[in-house]
């Protein structure tokens, strides 16, 4: 560590010292030595949101799927029993996709560690769910067609709980929940009925007919095995499949294409020509979408807000916190759930996700500027370019994900779908995300498997987290408004203090951005660290001989200076002294 580095530290320590304890967030436990490294003022400290700022303007650490959290962590028996079985069938079968069950999917395609409290304490502010609603009633999650998060592991309900202790115990910090990709358990059918509730002023319907009719074009020989619990005997045939890479995001270029397709302004116009709207309206009521209904229910018996999109366009962070108020409710802190109440509870804001410009942790050599489109078709023997070779290919891996991030942040705004960039319209998308973390594509996933590998190991052990981070902090996003990362346990809350101690983020102006320390979160930090303990207990062990060995030469003086009486040196002989 640096004369600079612990000037630094010393700066923030009396900024924290004068202003923390009025405006401010303290993550507990801070107990750690990797938990305290990564925020960058001390006692795990981080202001509180500058509420005059623009919400689409505010910067959010976004947990990627966040209900995978609830799956069971990977054992590497377990894994390594479902790779074994899964290489024997291919073995008996050419065809790369027969025997991928839905429990090595959930080995695999597991995201993030731990409950929502876990993953908001470390660092996220904003939480990506995939609603699934069950023939009961019930509202779960999924992650992609083939994937469902277990209702013995979570629902909706269990989770909001969950969210709200966190904000009981951090009353100052904002949390939001996305929705997207809503899906039902008999398919797009369950979806599209009508349910006749109460209208308030939350109310928010639209015109849904282009949708539904790019996704059944799109999806109708998938729909016969929606409901099929038993996937190892699933094979879709060989011209389809690129169709296999939608299993997990299936939903978002039909919900993009119908977004960019119809405005507010027309979804409003073509409903109200529907189910005599207007006079229903007129009357205090209205028409929602069964999935919303439902999903209304579930938030107002939890006492959480539920809003619709465009209830967040150009609104600040105040009036944000003013929406999300539990204490409205019988709760405490600020927590709301934002969607664009259609028949898919779809996306708040402009994802950046543009299909042929994905970057995946694995590809063939063969791929195309790292969009996987020849990849499909690859031999699984072919050489792989590997996020996780940080030596060699993953460097590549890295630098083209670092690219695609750039651009989803830097590029001119446009509300074009097709392209990456920050949205134009910040009232119809009031929030831009990074995507931050390897996408997945049919061709990676099985890579991933033969390579007896999982989302998170690839996570952790290319270290995409930390340079993300490290790219955050030397500011080279210059729009973030949701920032995605898988696992948020690994650096999480470092994310999470370099955006917020970002210029302008916070109530601190004075000390912000460079002017801080980056968070360490590097085994080389701590190697560096060890080096100087050692050394510094090195010169404290030097130091200390040399005042022994001064303090024993001033002894051996003194007792030379008593040899001397009455003028002579005393002498010994016989025993006794003589002069």
């Amino acid at each position: 560590m640096t004369w600079a580095t612990l000037a630094s530290r010393l700066a923030t320590t009396l900024i924290w010292l004068l202003v923390g304890p009025c405006a401010a967030y303290h993550r507990a436990p801070c107990t750690t030595t990797a938990i305290r490294r990564q925020f960058q003022y001390s006692d795990c400290y981080a202001p509180s949101l500058n509420q005059s700022l623009l919400l689409s303007q505010a910067s959010f650490v976004m947990a990627h799927d966040a209900a995978t959290g609830y799956l069971p962590d990977p054992a590497k028996k377990d894994f390594d029993q479902a790779i074994a079985a899964y290489s024997q069938k291919k073995r008996q079968n050419n065809h790369r996709w027969t025997g991928i069950s839905k429990d090595l999917l959930a080995l695999y395609g597991k995201t993030q560690v731990g409950t929502v409290y876990d993953q908001l304490n470390d660092g996220a502010r904003a939480l990506d769910l995939r609603p699934k609603m069950y023939n009961n009633g019930t509202i779960g999650f999924h992650r992609g067609s083939l994937l469902d998060i277990p209702l013995a592991s979570i629902t909706l309900g269990g989770l909001l709980e969950d969210a709200k202790r966190w904000c009981k115990e951090n009353p100052k910090e904002l949390v939001i929940i996305f929705h997207s990709q809503m899906v039902h358990e008999v398919g797009y059918n369950g979806l599209t009925s009508k349910v006749y509730m109460e209208a308030d002023d939350d109310a928010y319907t639209r015109n849904d007919d282009y949708l539904h009719q790019n996704y059944n074009n799109a999806q109708a020989d998938d729909n016969s095995n929606s409901n099929n619990d038993n996937y190892d005997n699933y094979q879709p045939y060989d011209y389809q499949d690129d169709a296999l890479q939608q299993n997990y995001y299936q939903y978002d270029q039909y919900q993009d294409d119908a977004l960019q397709y119809q405005d507010d302004s027309q979804q409003a116009s073509s409903y109200n020509n529907n189910n005599n709207y207007n006079n229903n309206n007129n009357n205090g009521y209205s028409y929602f979408y069964t999935g919303i209904a439902k999903m209304k229910e579930v938030y107002e018996n939890h006492g959480v807000p539920y809003y619709p999109c465009k209830k967040l366009g150009g609104v600040t962070v105040e009036k944000a916190m003013e929406l999300a108020d539990l204490t409205e409710r019988g709760g405490k802190g600020y927590l709301m759930a934002v969607d664009r109440h259609d028949v898919y509870a779809s996306f708040c804001g402009k994802a950046n996700r543009v299909q042929k410009q994905l970057v995946t942790c694995y590809s063939a050599h063969s791929a195309n500027n790292d969009n996987n489109i020849n990849s499909y078709y690859a031999d699984p023997s072919d050489s792989y370019l590997q996020c996780t070779d940080r030596k060699a290919t993953g460097q590549v891996k890295l630098n083209a994900l670092q690219t695609y991030l750039k651009a989803s942040a830097n590029n001119d705004p446009t509300d074009n779908s097709y392209e990456l960039g920050p949205p134009d319209d910040t009232s119809y998308y009031p929030f831009n995300q990074i995507q931050g973390f390897w996408q997945v594509d049919a061709s990676s996933v099985q890579a991933g498997l033969l390579h007896s590998s999982t989302l998170l190991q690839d996570n952790q052990i290319s270290q995409v987290n930390s340079e993300m981070v490290k790219m955050a902090y030397h500011g080279e996003f210059k729009s973030i408004g949701l920032f995605s990362m898988d696992n948020v346990a690994l650096n999480g809350n470092a994310m999470f203090s370099v955006l917020r101690n970002a210029c302008g983020q916070s109530v601190i102006n004075e000390t912000c951005g460079t002017a801080l320390v980056m968070p360490q979160m590097d085994s080389s930090d701590l190697f560096w660290n060890v080096v100087l303990f050692v050394m510094g207990g090195a010169l404290v062990a030097m130091v200390s001989i040399m005042l022994i060995q001064a303090f024993r030469l001033r002894r051996k003086e003194v007792r030379e200076e008593s040899m001397y009486v009455s003028g002579g040196p005393l002498m010994a002989c016989s025993g006794s002294v003589v002069s």
